[in-house]
């Protein structure tokens, strides 16, 4: 019952975030935040995927894409079919530059990006220097 109530939070998350316009049955839609990582320098991003209306088991592939022009392994899920469904994935990293941002690339079954997320570390400006 806690599994189903967060699922649905997560739908409904991705939902006001993306907006009503879906893209119609099995598409998907993504919500992104960041938040410093305490005590450190890194900042974590959590990503919600959602598969709409899923009728069939299919894999999702996606990887976060940083301002600095790394990128985090791909990763996959597997959704099972069971109509709309939402997963979390997670990255760590530490963001370097000006206006640090992270955004979730999905690459399969049909290519999405979320939006751009602002990635500030709260982290002196000597401790990111010495990051590099």
């Amino acid at each position: 019952m806690i599994w189903t109530m967060s699922v649905l939070a997560g739908a409904l998350a991705a939902i006001l975030v993306t907006g009503p316009d879906l893209l119609g049955p099995g598409s998907l839609a993504v919500s992104l935040e960041t938040r410093p990582v305490p005590r450190s320098c890194a900042v974590v991003s959590t990503a919600t995927i959602v598969a709409y209306d899923a009728t069939a088991p299919h894999t999702v592939a996606y990887r976060f894409v940083h301002s600095d022009g790394t990128v985090s392994p791909s990763g996959r899920l597997t959704f099972a079919g069971e109509g709309a469904l939402a997963q979390s994935v997670r990255d760590e990293w530490t963001p370097h530059g000006a206006s640090p941002w992270v955004v979730l690339e999905i690459t399969a079954p049909e290519r999405l990006r979320s939006h751009r997320a602002a990635a500030a570390p709260r982290c002196p400006r000597r401790i990111v220097a010495a990051t590099r």
